[in-house]
């Protein structure tokens, strides 16, 4: 196996990756919806946004794999961004710096790679838009041209991000001012939502805020509805699957200043400002719909997956560590599913 080397402009790359604070934050509506495109255009099995992290890759969006992370010594991408153009492995078992490598003898068992660089803030190669398949193809010119508009695409969802960071310093400000490591500890590996820990550690700022604009401090709690079921027939790796679609799907239904979360198990929330119970019922619905839409495809498996919700508002000087808040949108919860699952009750 041919271990990637790093460019020989490493230190300045790794610093133009830094400079976006997008490392080891929650998924991105927006990257989503291009790779869900993207994999129903190429027809492959997995489709990633990487980017290359001193000694790992990680996925800021990704299709068709549960990993959030692989390392930087296997990756193909580490190999990509040595150059502009786009990197296709045809058969990776016949090509000699892949045919050994663990990710092509082992699971995911990759054969065809198609790799182009994205791009930081001042132009460097920070990570790339890739296609994976488990069998050997060959990429058409029609296909090469849209890869580089999807790079393209990519890009400019980079550059609005930066820019969005730039002028949202209330709530953002305690997210970009954590450490990598700190800011890794808050977030879920698996769904790339915030976990537990994350949401205490973000909601003195969302009170902060809410006494501010005199605005009422608002928690979702949802659960997904026979997720047991799921994992048992199916197995934990289809199950994962789920939890990671479900991530995207309530990423992409709630407002960007909504933190999303994966309180653990098939359980996720939300913590929003609102102005009164309405609106947030109005985003609880809207969860709901999303989650219950289309079916969820992994693998050979087309399912129909449901979630139930309840929801809870409380005055921001109430709030103290949300543990009030929290419970009174599990008891909703909890009456959901009482109810038949598949509803938004409120606390």
């Amino acid at each position: 196996m041919l271990e990637p080397m790093p460019p020989d402009n490493e230190v300045e790359r790794q610093r133009d990756l830094d400079q976006l604070h997008i490392l080891d934050t929650p998924a991105d509506p927006q990257i989503d919806a291009l790779l869900r495109i993207a994999q129903r255009l190429y027809g492959t099995r997995t489709v990633l946004v990487t980017l290359i992290d001193g000694d790992r890759q990680w996925f800021k969006g990704r299709r068709g794999i549960s990993l959030s992370e692989t390392p930087r010594r296997l990756s193909f991408c580490g190999h990509a961004i040595h150059h502009e153009a786009i990197m296709e492995v045809q058969d990776a078992l016949q090509d000699p710096r892949f045919c050994d490598n663990p990710l092509v003898q082992g699971e995911p068992h990759i054969r065809f790679y198609a790799g182009i660089p994205l791009h930081g803030p001042a132009g460097h190669r920070i990570g790339t838009f890739c296609l994976i398949d488990g069998s050997p193809r060959q990429l058409s010119e029609d296909e090469r041209q849209s890869m580089r508009d999807f790079a393209r695409l990519i890009d400019g969802v980079f550059n609005a991000l930066l820019l969005y960071r730039n002028l949202q310093r209330n709530l953002q400000g305690l997210q970009r001012d954590l450490s990598d490591a700190r800011r890794r500890a808050l977030l879920d590996p698996l769904t790339q939502l915030w976990n537990r820990e994350g949401l205490q550690q973000m909601l003195s700022s969302y009170v902060r805020r809410a006494q501010r604009d005199q605005l009422l401090v608002g928690f979702i709690y949802a659960d997904m509805d026979h997720f047991k079921r799921i994992n048992d027939e199916l197995g934990h790796g289809v199950g994962d699957q789920v939890l990671v679609e479900a991530g995207q799907r309530l990423i992409a239904a709630v407002r960007p200043q909504d933190l999303a979360i994966r309180l653990g198990g098939e359980e996720l929330g939300v913590l929003a400002l609102v102005s009164n119970h309405d609106q947030l019922a109005v985003i609880a619905e809207r969860i709901r719909n999303a989650i219950r839409a289309d079916k969820v495809v992994v693998d050979d498996h087309r399912l129909d997956v449901t979630i139930s919700l309840g929801t809870a508002v409380m005055q921001a000087d109430d709030v103290d560590e949300g543990v009030e808040l929290i419970d009174i949108a599990d008891q909703a919860l909890y009456a959901a599913k009482q109810a038949g699952r598949d509803r938004v009750v409120r606390g």
